[in-house]
């Protein structure tokens, strides 16, 4: 089913293997994501118990393919859409790379210490890109250590980032998750014939 989930979320304008992102593919993942959200708390559980010793080797694998197979440039949804809290030097390098003062910056670009959506995003590039914070050089931080540990953050990423999505749905087919579904699908359907569960 993982597998398959991979191949629904795939954009049908796709050419030469890449993944072409767009408006109606952002929504497309936001609304898979949303269906299968108790399935990804499920599996989030799973993995914390259970996830192979070298989860964090599979994880960056298969973040590393699907940046290979999309372009955050087609995308920038995450620029658009997250609400970011930079540290005190992040936010001056972005004031004056956009030759503004960090007090100026602050007033007409941050709420309550979040900046949403990112200033520094034209169309759907980042002005400075070079010099841009590490919490945008690490999304959706696939490729960070301990991933099983950082769950709660990747569950919010998977409905906005195509990358994020793509490699969380192959990652349940990397570590056969469908058959522990299955096993514990069948358990549940027994103890609900025996009347154990309401």
């Amino acid at each position: 089913m993982a597998a398959e989930s991979v191949l629904q979320a795939k954009n049908p304008e796709q050419q030469g293997g890449q993944i072409a992102v767009n408006a109606e593919y952002l929504q497309r993942i936001k609304v898979l994501s949303e269906e299968r959200e108790m399935e990804n708390h499920d599996f989030r559980a799973w993995l914390k118990n259970y996830a192979p010793d070298d989860v964090d080797d599979v994880v960056k694998a298969l973040s590393q393919k699907y940046f290979a197979l999309i372009d955050c440039k087609e995308c920038a949804n995450c620029c658009r859409v997250l609400e970011l809290e930079f540290t005190a030097p992040e936010l001056h390098t972005i004031a004056n790379s956009m030759e503004q003062s960090i007090d100026e910056f602050k007033k007409r670009f941050v709420v309550e210490g979040i900046v949403k959506p990112c200033p520094a995003l034209k169309g759907n590039l980042c002005a400075i890109y070079e010099g841009r914070p590490d919490v945008c050089r690490s999304y959706p931080h696939f490729e960070k250590p301990d991933f099983v540990f950082r769950l709660y953050g990747v569950l919010d990423s998977i409905g906005l980032c195509p990358i994020a999505f793509n490699a969380f749905e192959e990652l349940k087919a990397k570590v056969e998750w469908s058959k522990y579904r299955a096993r514990r699908s069948k358990r549940m359907w027994e103890l609900e014939t025996e009347g154990h569960v309401a």
